[in-house]
């Protein structure tokens, strides 16, 4: 599922999502070098960090919570999750995402919740029209 591609893990991120994404073919990278960036807190200083820099700051990486993994494994599939609605802001910024979209998916107690991607509104190899795909 994630050959060829490469991940930085936070601190906050459980063991169980690592296992996952290296079984699923990934690798492991620092958060420069790494294609994609995991985090469950954005409060915890591994990710601040990140939030502080350059980098962020002149939007070269963007930081997605660790649900999205457990989704995918939930699915067997990424293509039909919508890595967008896993973008974790930083926290000072939380409280204006929620007023304006009434919640963060990781705050759902439904993890496999309506903001998603149906396969059926994007069939496999048609995901043109979606916003929320990951660029491979």
């Amino acid at each position: 599922m994630f050959k060829s591609r490469s991940a930085w893990f936070s601190s906050s991120v459980s063991q169980e999502c690592h296992t996952f994404w290296i079984q699923q073919g990934g690798t492991i990278a620092g958060w420069r070098r790494a294609d994609y960036l995991f985090s469950e807190d954005a409060a915890c200083p591994d990710t601040l960090r990140i939030f502080e820099s350059k980098c962020f700051l002149r939007d070269k990486v963007t930081v997605f919570h660790s649900l999205f993994l457990t989704t995918c494994e939930g699915r067997q599939s990424f293509k039909s999750v919508c890595i967008g609605h896993y973008v974790l802001p930083p926290a000072s910024v939380q409280d204006e995402v929620r007023h304006m979209v009434g919640r963060l998916i990781w705050e759902s107690e439904d993890e496999s919740s309506e903001a998603e991607c149906s396969q059926d509104e994007f069939p496999e190899g048609d995901i043109s029209r979606s916003k929320c795909v990951m660029q491979w």
